[in-house]
């Protein structure tokens, strides 16, 4: 016993003793888990922040999932957003969150991938769209927040695509727990749009971005360049209208990363 704790309450040692069966049951592999983590989640936000800055916020954000009987990602989020304590930009504390919500289960465990096994194919399939955003913005360069829109979509394109084709018995009943959640990050998102409108908007850009795609690896179209994703996805996001980028220079740059982030989601998919 610390020489401080001789002098604290019996309520503050009981309050204390729930704090640290907490952490115990959130982190059963300790500060190296925790700090493991940490340090993923830097990453993940390209080092923006410090450990310190980054550590207040995951333990705040995961003991508010842990002790929460009916938790939502958007509930959480907006419980981190009002702690004055919290460093951590709007965008930057949803990564958080959602990395959060993925570990949930909070098995005795250092492996992230371990945790994720124990969701369902909608959920874990959502994560992946989710997480290819990382791989452009670590190829490429960072996205506006309607930037990040198209992404999503885009990716949710790839990877429904590519579980349908491996999974179709199941791709029912997957699909539709994924387009719960990604309507739910739409709107976290401030898409502003009711249900039929958003289903609008997504069954158009999933048919614009067929398309596209089609035509890129189309053998009789072998020069078809895939301007009008750059522009979506970096000039003129959430275009009515898009048309069609003429910055061959940026395109240039571009095409490698969008190429690798389809690459890392069907990679993922594959993986189930």
């Amino acid at each position: 016993m610390g020489l401080f704790n001789l002098f604290k309450s019996t309520e503050q040692k009981k309050q204390q003793a729930v704090i640290n069966k907490l952490h115990q049951d959130i982190f059963p592999g300790g500060k190296k888990q925790r700090d493991a983590e940490v340090q993923e989640l830097r990453k993940l936000l390209n080092y923006k922040y410090s450990t310190e800055a980054i550590e207040y916020t995951y333990v705040f954000a995961a003991i508010s999932y842990y002790t929460s009987q009916t938790p939502t990602t958007n509930d959480i989020l907006e419980a981190v957003l009002r702690n004055s304590k919290s460093s951590v930009t709007k965008e930057d504390a949803l990564i958080i969150c959602l990395y959060v919500e993925n570990k949930r289960h909070f098995k005795a465990s250092t492996s992230l991938s371990d945790a994720l096994n124990q969701q369902s194919d909608g959920d874990k399939l959502f994560m992946i769209a989710f997480g290819g955003i990382v791989e452009i913005k670590k190829q490429y360069k960072d996205l506006s927040h309607e930037g990040k829109i198209e992404v999503l979509l885009f990716n949710s394109l790839i990877a429904l695509q590519q579980y349908q084709t491996l999974h179709p018995n199941k791709y029912e009943q997957v699909s539709a727990i994924f387009f719960e959640k990604l309507f739910q990050q739409l709107r976290t998102y401030n898409l502003n749009m009711n249900n039929d409108e958003m289903a609008n908007f997504v069954n158009n850009r999933f048919s614009l971005y067929l398309s596209e795609l089609l035509s890129f690896y189309n053998d009789e179209e072998n020069s078809y360049l895939l301007l009008t994703l750059y522009r979506l996805f970096y000039e003129q996001p959430l275009e009515a209208n898009p048309g069609t980028s003429t910055d061959l220079f940026e395109y240039a740059t571009f095409l490698p990363a969008l190429m690798q982030m389809r690459a890392y989601i069907i990679e993922k998919c594959d993986n189930f």
